[in-house]
């Protein structure tokens, strides 16, 4: 790792706001001012991610698994007959942007999204479109909704977005296309989670960071093809870049002149690419180097892009085991095995006040549960009914309990199972 001083998302030159093409270093100034534990906050999540790095640095490939996320894609347009054209973005222009995803991600060959330099490397994530809808009914993984509002702020409007529409997001990748203002052209919320390392403010506050939780991208900027494209920003490169940041991936500099980016086969450099141009740019931090203008997490033009790293995939793979959120949706893809009588097991008990508890939850087929979380008194606390449901993990919610010893209830039609909990300072 780069051991230089912590400064993700730190603040940003008057140049990078007025040209910026990210609203992930501008949502994380703003948190930094409304939660005098967000700096460290981050830092322990930095301190984790690093330490799951080093424990599989000595792993010949960090994994032979190619993980394969459900996507639905949210159209939010302005037009009033449901005409497919301009912000009602077509479904050619929506399949073209998932080709895009997966020849960047998986570095296919004979495709912009491949590169021959020694450290680029093929993440081994693929997406496709959801073919069912949280109801379990059958979908092309494309919603579309009318709306009035003609344009959002990324960053500030990103829960009034959520509120309009969004599926599960322990089950899929929401990515809505519609109109921003501001400049800003993407938008992506980091994998950390309020549970983690604990948040701190109230609980509308924590509610709040908890609703949004996907990618956020201008029609202008999404798909290669069909629509009212941008000249420079054309390619589907701007989703490539800001699923980057939900997989937990920094920009190259940290957002500051020489800052960090926690990977060391990706360059130091002073400041991103801002120009329209693929121009060679170099820095001068520790030494001069030439910039790798040509990765995916830099602000270059789309048609400079072709390359993520192998620290770059080590990175997001500790992320994604770290993150609860992440965990949850990629346990949702590949579900647990099925067990004849329904089993349940908390992980971890004890577990301590504020931290989540994971629920692994196994039975036979598919099943409606009720989960109940009872006093050692009786007294019925929380209740929480999850219909359709397969053998998987299921993240319960830890915030208000005190210390103490507690009852955890799950139900189906036909079994009921009990188990206890400890939750210690």
């Amino acid at each position: 790792m780069k051991k230089i001083l912590f400064a993700i998302f730190l603040s940003i030159p008057s140049l990078l706001i007025a040209q910026d093409r990210c609203g992930v270093a501008i949502a994380d100034k703003k948190l930094q001012e409304k939660y005098s534990n967000w700096q460290q906050r981050k830092a322990n999540f930095e301190t984790q991610v690093q330490k799951i790095q080093e424990q599989n640095k000595n792993q010949a490939r960090i994994t032979d698994k190619v993980y394969q996320i459900p996507v639905v894609v949210h159209v939010l347009h302005n037009n009033a007959n449901n005409a497919i054209g301009g912000t009602n973005i077509s479904d050619e222009q929506i399949l073209s942007q998932i080709r895009v995803l997966n020849e960047d991600y998986r570095k296919k060959e004979g495709t912009n999204g491949y590169n021959t330099n020694a450290v680029g490397a093929d993440m081994e994530i693929e997406f496709v479109l959801a073919t069912t809808d949280p109801d379990g009914n059958t979908s092309t993984g494309i919603t579309r909704t009318y709306i009035t509002q003609n344009g959002f702020s990324f960053v500030d409007d990103k829960n009034t977005i959520a509120k309009i529409i969004q599926w599960d997001s322990e089950r899929y990748l929401n990515i809505w296309v519609l109109k921003g203002l501001n400049g800003v052209i993407g938008y992506a919320s980091f994998p950390y989670d309020s549970k983690l390392d604990g948040l701190g403010g109230t609980s509308q506050d924590i509610a709040e960071m908890e609703l949004f939780d996907g990618v956020l991208i201008d029609y202008r900027n999404f798909g290669t093809c069909c629509g009212t494209l941008s000249s420079t920003y054309n390619l589907g490169r701007t989703t490539t870049h800001e699923i980057g940041h939900w997989l937990g991936l920094l920009h190259p500099n940290g957002d500051e002149e020489c800052g960090t980016d926690y990977c060391n086969d990706t360059p130091q450099i002073e400041k991103l690419n801002l120009t329209t141009s693929c121009d060679k740019m170099t820095s001068s931090c520790v030494v001069r180097v030439t910039n790798m203008i040509e990765n995916y997490m830099d602000y270059s033009p789309d048609r400079c892009m072709n390359i993520f790293t192998n620290d770059q995939k080590s990175r997001s793979r500790a992320a994604l085991s770290l993150s609860i959120k992440r965990q949850a949706l990629l346990n949702n893809i590949e579900p647990l095995g099925e067990t004849d009588k329904l089993s349940i097991n908390i992980e971890p008990n004890p577990v301590s006040t504020g931290k989540s508890i994971r629920l692994r939850t196994t039975f036979k087929g598919e099943q409606n549960l009720l989960i109940r979380l009872f006093d050692f008194q009786g007294r019925l606390l929380q209740e929480e009914s999850l219909q359709k449901q397969k053998s998987n993990f299921i993240n319960l919610k830890n915030e208000s309990l005190r210390e103490g010893q507690y009852i955890i209830n799950v139900s189906t039609e036909s079994e009921s199972v009990s188990q206890k909990i400890l939750i210690q300072p």
